[in-house]
């Protein structure tokens, strides 16, 4: 750890029988929002359409409702809007890994600042 600066990563999931969201579900939902469609995003994110797809279908199939409304064809194309669940969902779970994140952030820095690392440095085995 000499000569390393220490820090942490904090990473929230809502979990059921599988993960049923997450930063990458939350990321993906973001890009939906932003270009406004699944494709978009899954680029933003430098991944498969087809694996953003599974994802977003098997978060559907946890949640019990869909999280993106689809609309085909018309003169300029698809495109794809969250629906309100998933924009309630979205706002909740930034919300609570911002408090996560804050309290993380207090503790790492109450427990594990340098006089308490030079402590550690300092006691014997």
């Amino acid at each position: 750890m000499e000569g390393q600066k220490l820090h942490y990563k904090v990473m929230m999931c809502l979990l059921g029988d599988k993960r049923a969201f997450g930063p990458g579900v939350a990321e993906l939902l973001d890009g939906v929002r932003r270009h406004g469609s699944l494709q978009g995003a899954a680029r933003d994110m430098n991944m498969s359409y087809s694996k953003a797809w599974t994802i977003m279908r098997d978060a559907e199939s946890i949640w019990g409702f869909p999280l993106i409304r689809r609309y085909v064809g018309g003169k300029d194309g698809g495109r794809s809007v969250l629906t309100g669940q998933a924009e309630e969902i979205l706002k909740r779970y930034e919300q609570m890994d911002e408090a996560i994140r804050s309290v993380a952030a207090q503790q790492f820095g109450a427990l594990f600042n340098d006089e308490e690392l030079q402590k550690l440095r300092e006691m014997r085995g």
